[in-house]
């Protein structure tokens, strides 16, 4: 009689990212929208699925990356201020939408719905946040809730870094010194930018202290031994790095539905 199998494990990794944004010298910048978009599409809505998660005392467990980039554009009073704006806009737009659409049961009731969504998610920002959405996702990892990686210091591409390895080293040691500043913590792990993957930037992770990344599919798919798992295991490099692959279906009902 064979063994029953033992049950298996999903990681589920959310990569947050977006290239270094800021024009003071401008009112408006349109690139700068992409920031402001993401909070009031994404990150928000996140956070606000992730609180009542805990609040309901559901025991879940989620990766998330938070790219230096990024967390410095979220921390950035200027673009606070902007983000703010952008989410009063919204409203004022709904709010509009709702008396246009008078009359209209099928569009008032889209239009209200939106003006309920930008209502709370701009209340969320400035009262419940304090416009610090960086700090909500620590205190999310404080609880044990999410774990949240690095990238590098710039995002940048590691493998197109392969003649300059001091480079690439500033990439790591940069991340994860920010990581300690804003985080209060050593990172575990680190998205690598485009899950671009290089060989030995296993060991210069390992000099880091890192303990795994992330790795596009192919990465592990045509590894050398092959793994016998394929991306559905982490493998472990020589530097007692771990490596996870993406899975390319689910990253492809996510990324290109």
């Amino acid at each position: 009689m064979r063994p029953a199998p033992r049950p298996g494990r999903v990681a589920l990794v959310l990569h947050h990212h977006l290239p270094y944004i800021r024009h003071p010298e401008y009112e408006d910048f349109m690139e700068e929208d992409w920031l402001h978009q993401a909070v009031a599409e994404t990150y928000l809505p996140l956070l606000a699925v992730f609180e009542r998660l805990r609040a309901d005392r559901v025991p879940y467990r989620v990766t998330v990356s938070l790219t230096p980039p990024l967390v410095s554009m979220l921390d950035d009073p200027l673009l606070r201020d902007r983000t703010e704006r952008h989410l009063t806009r919204l409203l004022r737009l709904a709010e509009a939408e709702v008396l246009r659409t008078r009359g209209d049961d099928g569009r008032s009731r889209l239009a209200a719905y939106y003006r309920d969504h930008f209502g709370e998610m701009r209340d969320r920002y400035l009262h419940a946040y304090g416009r610090d959405i960086v700090s909500r996702y620590r205190d999310l990892q404080d609880s044990g809730h999410l774990e949240i990686v690095t990238c590098g210091a710039t995002h940048g591409f590691l493998p197109l870094m392969n003649d300059h390895q001091p480079a690439m080293r500033a990439q790591i040691a940069v991340a994860v010194e920010h990581y300690r500043a804003r985080f209060g913590r050593q990172p575990r792990g680190i998205w690598l930018a485009e899950c671009g993957y290089q060989p030995g930037v296993e060991q210069l992770l390992a000099d880091a202290g890192l303990e795994y990344f992330f790795v596009d599919t192919h990465g592990l798919a045509f590894a050398e031994p092959r793994p016998r798992y394929g991306v559905f295991a982490p493998v472990m490099t020589p530097s007692g790095v771990a490596a996870f692959g993406r899975d390319l279906e689910s990253s492809h009902q996510v990324w290109s539905a």
